[in-house]
């Protein structure tokens, strides 16, 4: 069986300086780390963030802690007017940075025909930079174009790319489709899987809240086996700072987490997955 690579989203960390998000990273025991540049999720994206000087800059905090660059999460409307100059910034970025992986939600139904020819004319451009574009299934309505496996395979076939791969996440099948075994559709997705976001939840009065792995609702132990056997690389998502209200969209907190309490939280989670998985990451 593969072992399988698990690494932190710095998600959790919005708002913070990204030297404290590393070191708390590495404090923590975790070796990957996946910048979390999503639209709509964290605070402001200045064009900058995508910059030759910030990948620069990203490369001397990597080394400097002892991480690995392995994803680049950057969830946007696909569906824009201007997506394709916009996505093509962030494979540049992720080259330069070393991820492969570039994660992201990628918009609504309705502009789903514009979403099709986008993702068309950016899988070339992806390739050429060995990286992947994995389009994750949405968590709110803003992101329903891919909410369950069925409409990801359309995609896919559509798209008609090796480097246009899926992204897993059975969070936020959790607030897009409470109706539905978000465990068991995230394993039906896994086969188009090149990239997993792993995150725990539970919810208070109808909002959802992240909580460590295994101190929440959702049963990992049948999705982490699968994911070995398909040997997909994984980060931790667990965004702290934010919680989904009832009708699913995203709130974030007015300030960011303090850094002392994402430690604890990513230590607790590495050692539940670790008693999980029977070694350590």
């Amino acid at each position: 069986m593969n072992k399988l690579v698990i690494g932190v989203n710095t998600a959790m960390f919005d708002g913070l300086d990204t030297d404290v998000a590393f070191s708390t990273i590495r404090q923590a025991g975790f070796r990957y780390v996946e910048l979390a540049y999503n639209q709509g999720y964290v605070g402001d994206l200045s064009p900058d963030l995508f910059s030759e000087n910030n990948a620069r800059h990203i490369r001397e905090l990597l080394e400097k802690h002892q991480l690995r660059s392995q994803a680049l999460g950057a969830t946007m409307n696909m569906g824009s007017e201007d997506a394709v100059a916009q996505f093509t910034q962030r494979i540049r970025f992720a080259q330069l940075i070393g991820a492969t992986w570039i994660n992201l939600c990628v918009g609504k139904r309705a502009d789903r025909q514009r979403i099709v020819a986008n993702l068309r004319e950016l899988a070339p451009i992806a390739r050429d930079h060995q990286c992947v574009i994995c389009l994750e299934n949405g968590g709110d309505p803003n992101y329903d174009v891919f909410a369950l496996a069925q409409d990801g395979f359309a995609l896919l076939e559509e798209v008609g790319s090796s480097a246009v791969a899926f992204n897993v996440d059975a969070g936020n099948i959790v607030s897009l489709c409470p109706d539905k075994d978000a465990i068991a559709e995230a394993i039906v997705m896994l086969p188009g899987a090149r990239h997993c976001h792993l995150k725990d939840l539970e919810h208070r009065d109808g909002e959802i809240f992240f909580t460590p792995m295994g101190q929440g609702e959702l049963n990992y132990l049948p999705m982490l086996e699968a994911l070995a056997a398909h040997a997909i690389p994984c980060s931790l998502e667990i965004p702290l700072r934010m919680h989904r209200q009832r009708d699913s969209y995203p709130q974030r907190a007015a300030v960011p987490v303090d850094p002392a309490v994402s430690l604890e939280v990513l230590i607790q989670s590495r050692e539940k997955l670790e008693k999980w998985l029977g070694y350590s990451l």
